[in-house]
């Protein structure tokens, strides 16, 4: 059985430490807090960490001058930066910055540090478990065919995600953080309602069309699951149209949705199956029926 994963948060201010570290540890992560690069220093060569979280600006020493000097001692450790400076690359040595593992540039979202952080530490305990000579250079065989200019589907061709052993360079993962927020911005402004939920029907990401239709927050629908909205659910139905999807058949049908104050919506769906990090999701993409949308 696998330890949660130890997470050195480094940064001075309180706001930001507390409301940090208590959502990694919500999400299943050990936080350990430094307030200054010296703090950081010592508890990062003594203490056995799984990743660091080291903010560029701190009181006492440039957060640069720490990525160095613990890399130096623990070179497989993986340190992300968190830095409220857009043009550090411009201002850094390129041998330098690319000491660290990534780089996320204040204001950042909770979740994409939460999954910096998830890839970071599959690297650091994979690493773990390689012999030393294997450990830094791992085989061009097992890299994931995956390039930042061409993105490319998150399975390989066995039906399975690429290996783990794919670690970008910093200006590869600038580049998918970019085609990240590309496409999130696109989900976010389509007229139609997106909804995502995990195998146990619980909603891991709305739009902001399915937010306005359901008239939930994007916080509040995160905590619902499907049949919460869909007072017609049934879960042999449901794991019907599980079964149909796997086999690769698409499904479209009409269907209900209620809102938080209680109206039943009826709407036209279309629901699609795919695999990340070895689970399933199912993506639906709803619409309110033409019969309903001409009456309003």
């Amino acid at each position: 059985m696998f330890s949660s994963p130890q997470v050195l948060l480094v940064d001075d201010d309180p706001d930001i430490t507390l409301a940090l570290s208590d959502y990694l540890r919500q999400e299943g992560f050990d936080v350990e807090v430094a307030e200054t690069g010296n703090a950081a220093l010592h508890k990062g060569k003594t203490q056995p960490f799984d990743v660091v979280l080291l903010d560029v600006g701190l009181p006492d020493r440039d957060g640069i001058e720490v990525l160095v000097e613990l890399s130096q001692h623990k070179p497989q450790l993986p340190i992300i930066l968190l830095t409220a400076v857009s043009s550090l690359r411009d201002t850094t040595p390129p041998d330098t910055l690319n000491k660290a593992y990534a780089y996320l540039t204040k204001p950042y979202r909770r979740e994409e540090i939460k999954d910096v952080l998830s890839r970071a530490v599959m690297r650091s305990r994979e690493i773990v478990k390689e012999t030393n000579t294997e450990a830094c250079d791992p085989p061009m065989s097992d890299l994931a065919p995956l390039s930042p200019s061409i993105p490319q589907s998150t399975q390989t061709k066995n039906g399975e995600e690429p290996g783990s052993h794919f670690q970008p360079t910093l200006e590869e993962f600038q580049r998918l953080a970019e085609y990240v927020q590309l496409m999130q911005f696109v989900f976010e402004h389509v007229p139609e309602d997106i909804l995502v939920a995990d195998s146990h029907k619980r909603f891991r990401y709305a739009n902001q069309a399915a937010c306005r239709s359901l008239g939930y927050t994007k916080e509040e629908l995160q905590g619902l699951r499907i049949p919460d909205i869909a007072p017609h659910h049934e879960n042999q139905r449901y794991q019907e149209h599980l079964k149909s999807l796997r086999e690769g058949k698409t499904l479209s049908y009409h269907t209900t949705h209620r809102t938080k104050h209680g109206q039943d919506l009826p709407m036209n769906i279309s629901i699609y199956l795919f695999k990340f990090q070895g689970q399933e999701f199912t993506c639906a993409i709803t619409t309110l029926s033409q019969k309903t949308a001409r009456s309003s």
